[in-house]
């Protein structure tokens, strides 16, 4: 999976002061690959004299750091703490490139074991056939009185849409409804995090959905619609769109209990 050209190669040892599982060795002056690689990419990414490839992946989309990706902490946590889930949005779309952006800080999230294991269903055109499916679904899991401690919200939910099927509460009108799915849940977890942020930081709004996610998981024309089979995880249900709603303030947070040992 790595691959080192001997001829510039300066035998500095870093890549393999950095190799976790010991993959990498000098050896006559030079660094060379001895057992299954990790697949990380860390001798990629610090190689002085950019020796180190890794045949498998595509290697024209590794950038050269420069200062300007460094990010002001106080500006960083400033964003993080004016984020707010959306749950008004414009009839406007969302612009793919703005999708295009999301999905890649998702890619580039770090996954445990490195297992690159994060996969989406991104549902646009046939959002409209979804969410009959899921609601005819919260209909018959209100109907057989699935335990849930949620359910009397759910309720409210389904007598408004029956009442006004404009007044969906589940969908709240988004363009996009994404599954995150993994085989480890963090990774998905991680993964729509960073997610988020780069929606937020493109002007898009996002909801992470616990409603829905717990409505498709009982619902098996969802489950078929989306060819779900249960080997992956689902880990959150995503909405996005164009926010209907301005906020000019963080919200309030409760004190932070931390503990020191």
């Amino acid at each position: 999976m790595v691959s080192i050209d001997q001829k510039k190669c300066l035998g500095c040892g870093l890549c393999v002061k950095d190799c976790f599982f010991d993959v990498l060795q000098i050896k006559d002056g030079k660094a060379e690959v001895s057992g299954d690689c990790f697949g990380c990419g860390h001798c990629v990414a610090l190689c002085p004299a950019n020796a180190v490839t890794m045949p498998d992946y595509p290697m024209e989309e590794v950038l050269e750091y420069e200062e300007s990706c460094r990010m002001n902490p106080e500006n960083l946590l400033h964003f993080m703490q004016f984020r707010r889930s959306v749950r008004q949005f414009q009839k406007e779309p969302v612009p793919m490139e703005s999708m295009h952006n999301i999905l890649e800080a998702g890619r580039y999230t770090p996954t445990a074991a490195n297992r690159q294991d994060v996969s989406y269903i991104l549902i646009k055109e046939n959002l409209d056939e979804f969410k009959k499916i899921v609601w005819n679904g919260l209909g018959e899991r209100l109907a057989k009185g699935v335990p849930d401690p949620y359910a009397y919200r759910m309720q409210i939910f389904y007598d408004a849409y029956q009442k006004d099927p404009q007044d969906d509460r589940l969908f709240c009108g988004a363009d996009i409804c994404m599954l995150v799915l993994s085989d480890l849940p963090v990774n998905g977890t991680l993964a729509m995090t960073s997610m988020e942020l780069m929606a937020q930081a493109q002007g898009v709004g996002v909801l992470y959905s616990g409603f829905l996610q717990r409505i498709i998981l009982d619902t098996p024309k969802a489950l078929d619609f989306l060819g779900l089979d249960g080997t992956k995880t689902l880990g959150t249900v995503m909405l996005f769109g164009m926010p209907a709603v301005t906020y000019r303030r963080t919200a309030p947070r409760k004190k932070i209990n931390v503990t020191w040992k």
